[in-house]
């Protein structure tokens, strides 16, 4: 898969490559844990004709997509089951990419979040 997440002490960046890279227009996003409010697995369904700087073809979303006043990035080629993570305090205001095992990968990110607040 051309998505990969790696986990800091003090921040999860997500890196994009391949053609991933090149249809989102960017690398990686790196996400400081205390900017995360929530982290969720759903369906995240957008219009292809959402404001965007990125593509949007068939199912695939990659870039940067305008939804409400907000920026958010969004990188993935089927809407089913994808990590959304709200986020405060951050360039982007929700941040959804498709993963393997995106359960396993929701589990580390809450751990991560436990063991900021102790």
């Amino acid at each position: 898969m051309a998505r990969t997440i790696e986990f800091t002490k003090d921040a999860l960046i997500l890196h994009l490559t391949g053609l991933t890279s090149a249809a989102a227009l960017k690398q990686r996003v790196e996400i400081s844990y205390s900017d995360i409010m929530n982290v969720s697995i759903n369906d995240f369904q957008l219009s292809m004709f959402q404001f965007r700087v990125g593509t949007s073809i068939a199912d695939i979303r990659e870039g940067r997509f305008l939804i409400g006043d907000k920026w958010c990035f969004i990188s993935y080629e089927n809407h089913k089951d994808v990590v959304i993570l709200e986020l405060n305090n951050h360039q982007f205001g929700i941040v959804v990419f498709q993963i393997e095992n995106p359960s396993e990968v929701k589990e580390r990110i809450l751990e991560h979040l436990t063991n900021k607040t102790i």
